[in-house]
């Protein structure tokens, strides 16, 4: 097989029963110039015999199986490593990708031209029997203008932005601004700040339609880790088992993608200030998980 334009990811554990709908849906899009990578966390409920199936009647399916459960990070990253296309996605192992996505994404970006990063869709929610529960898109804040705009937009509300419901994560990514970033993290929200870096490194396309179905069920990561601690843990099974004190990290996050960002100095400066009045709009979150964690601490040392 040649190398293809585009790499599609859907890095799994335990993905059944959804998992086939994913590649299915993968597998039928209209643009076929693609590679679907799955990669396999060790997984023991009838995923890896799904993958070796489709592995073997596709040659535009390449599987790769782990020993042991290496944590949604690591395996999220492994894919973007093994990826050949010149465009890259993530896509989740239950969720939906709508038959134009691929191929509307990439007129997208390819009529933008290089300057622009990231194409993504609007979204909707969908529960255990696809059934429709939320959509949103057009409404929620994006601006085109320079870096420290588009940070502000994604900084503009602690839940009705790009960022925080994250789904452009899942979007059309060009593979060598990506490969520049420090890619998902071993923490919760880490793909948050992989959000702001490619916000930083250039511009966002929105493709107008549905294309993207995202399911709501119990085994979900935002529904089966209900704590911070559970959070951490599925992203990084080695993390230990303390109170991460998330938005802390997230913050911390954040500035460190400003730092790492091509910017010009007055850009940078002007990112910070953004960043600084994120901050005073969470000082009450922020300081309470220094308390939590200062109470973790001094029990931990009696």
């Amino acid at each position: 097989m040649s190398r293809p334009r585009v790499s599609v990811a859907i890095p799994v554990y335990n993905g059944m029963p959804f998992l086939e709908e994913a590649v299915e849906s993968v597998l039928a899009q209209g643009f076929g110039d693609l590679e679907l990578i799955l990669a396999d966390n060790a997984s023991d409920d009838g995923t890896e015999e799904a993958c070796r199936r489709y592995a073997a009647e596709d040659p535009r399916v390449r599987y790769f199986r782990h020993v042991e459960n290496m944590g949604a990070a690591a395996n999220f990253n492994f894919t973007v490593a093994r990826a050949q296309g010149e465009l890259f996605k993530w896509a989740a192992a239950d969720d939906v990708c709508g038959l134009d996505w691929i191929s509307q994404s990439v007129q997208a970006l390819d009529a933008a031209g290089p300057e622009t990063v990231l194409a993504f869709p609007w979204v909707q929610w969908i529960d255990e029997q696809s059934s429709p529960l939320e959509s949103y898109g057009p409404d929620l804040p994006w601006s085109q203008g320079k870096p420290h705009e588009r940070l502000a937009s994604l900084l503009a509300n602690p839940v009705n932005t790009h960022l925080f419901k994250c789904s452009p994560i899942c979007g059309l990514i060009r593979l060598k601004v990506l490969r520049g970033t420090e890619l998902i993290g071993s923490f919760g929200g880490s793909d948050k700040v992989t959000l702001v870096e490619l916000a930083l490194r250039g511009q966002w396309t929105e493709v107008p339609a549905y294309h993207f179905k995202r399911r709501i069920h119990e085994e979900s990561s935002l529904e089966a880790n209900k704590t911070p601690e559970q959070l951490a843990q599925w992203f990084d099974p080695k993390g230990g088992k303390r109170y991460p004190m998330p938005r802390v990290t997230l913050f911390q996050g954040f500035l460190r993608a400003i730092q790492n960002a091509p910017l010009g100095r007055q850009e940078r400066w002007r990112c910070i200030r953004v960043l600084v009045r994120f901050f005073r709009s969470e000082w009450r979150v922020l300081g309470g998980e220094y308390k939590i964690k200062l109470r973790e601490v001094l029990k931990i040392g009696r």
